[in-house]
This record gives C-alpha cells, sequence and structure tokens, in this order.
C-alpha cells in the first residue's frame, strides 16, 4: 500500500517551484532491478501519480543504501508498515522508493514519480461526476486512465447514518441508469454492486461514529 500523507505538503511545495516534469527515465534505478507496470496515468486529488514495482536480488538496506549515494543524501528515511521508504524531493518532482524483503536473497517494492499539480488543476472539483449527496466530503480522489482500463476510487464522508445514506444511493443510482446486482449488508455495512453499459461501480457504506464512510470504486471492463 502506497503512503500518500507525506504528498500533500510536497506538492504544495513542488507547486510553487517546478521548472518541469519527471519520468522514469530520471529515476534512478539498480543494474539488476527488475520493474513491472502497476499504475501510469494515474491522479491522487488532482495530482499526476505513476508506480512502478521492481524486484531487485538486494536487501533492503542495500537498497535504501544505493537511492541515499543516487540522491546525495537528500533523502527523508521513513517505515509505514512492513515497508521501508526512501523519498526525495527536487526542484522538478518527487521520487519515492518503497522496499521490504521477500525472502533471504531478494527485496521488492514499488518507484512512485509525482510530478507538480497540472495546471488549473485545483480549479477541477475532488470527486466532479462522482454520486454523492450535497453535504458529502471528499476525502480522496485517485483516478486511473491506464490504456487497458480506466478507473476510480473515492472516499467520501456523509453526515448521515447508514440507512439514509444507503436509500439515497439506491434512488440516485437508479434514476441515472445504473443496473443493482448485488447487494451484501452486514452489521454496520452495506455493499452495493451496479453496472451500466461496459462499467461496473461498487459502493460501499460503512458506519463511522455518527456519520457514514463511503467508497466508491468505478471501472470499465
Amino acid at each position: 500500500m502506497i503512503k500518500l500523507t507525506p504528498l500533500v505538503a510536497m506538492l504544495a511545495l513542488l507547486s510553487s517551484q517546478a521548472h518541469g516534469a519527471c519520468d522514469y527515465d530520471d529515476f534512478p534505478r539498480m543494474d539488476s532491478m527488475l520493474l513491472g507496470m502497476v499504475a501510469d496515468g494515474m491522479q491522487w486529488n488532482n495530482n499526476a501519480m505513476n508506480v512502478r514495482s521492481f524486484r531487485v536480488p538486494t536487501t533492503p538496506e542495500q537498497v535504501k543504501s544505493f537511492y541515499g549515494k543516487q540522491w546525495k543524501d537528500a533523502v527523508d528515511y521513513t517505515t509505514f508498515g512492513p515497508w521501508e521508504q526512501i523519498l526525495h524531493l527536487n526542484d522538478r518532482c518527487m521520487m519515492m522508493v518503497q522496499v521490504q524483503a521477500q525472502n533471504e536473497r531478494y527485496s521488492y517494492g514499488k518507484l512512485l514519480l509525482t510530478n507538480p499539480p497540472a495546471p488549473n488543476a485545483s480549479d477541477r472539483a475532488l470527486g466532479e461526476g462522482v454520486p454523492m449527496p450535497a453535504d458529502a466530503h471528499v476525502v480522496s480522489d485517485m483516478r486511473s486512465d491506464d490504456p487497458l482500463r480506466k478507473g476510480r476510487l473515492t472516499l467520501l464522508l456523509i453526515a448521515d447514518d447508514i440507512h439514509r445514506t444507503r436509500a439515497w444511493y439506491e434512488s440516485e443510482m437508479l434514476h441515472q441508469g445504473w443496473q443493482l446486482e448485488h447487494r451484501s449488508t452486514l452489521a454496520g455495512s452495506v455493499v452495493l454492486n451496479y453496472a451500466k453499459g461496459r462499467e461496473l461501480m461498487t459502493i460501499g457504506l460503512l458506519r463511522h461514529e455518527t456519520n457514514t464512510q463511503v467508497l466508491l470504486t468505478r471501472m470499465d471492463h
């Protein structure tokens, strides 16, 4: 799981000082590092984000040492659960490495590249186009525009109880032409699965103190 918490301050700094965008040709790699695609053309809260996976026959400490030297110690070392993180910020973009041991010989992880916000990105409202009640608060809005599949993951906090929130979504989704394919109800949670043409949407509702937390996952297929 990618740690997103530090990005807010970092991206604010980037937007004021950036002179261009980075790509993965700018990201240092160890000679024996095997890369794979995780996400491209992704945006998190209107900020561009690209992710590659990697596997390398070294220890996490050797990975940390390599990037410390490559970035001339202009790094911040943190941990997030099982992940060791190496964060680097320059005058163009932010780069982060997440790494952990796979076994005694190999380590694996992710290379995260975040460029400054696109021009006028702040003019786009978070959650734009997502079905939500008027009093909903958008916690996070992630878009993926990969060539093979487009998707979106939006987290909302709604100031109403779970039963009225569920009723609102069932009415609104019907009004928008979505077909309910499955409903699952447990104590304190509801999952609604919808389809419309080539698109699928899952709406998960979770009772959250006096509010309702809603996670909407939308993708084509």
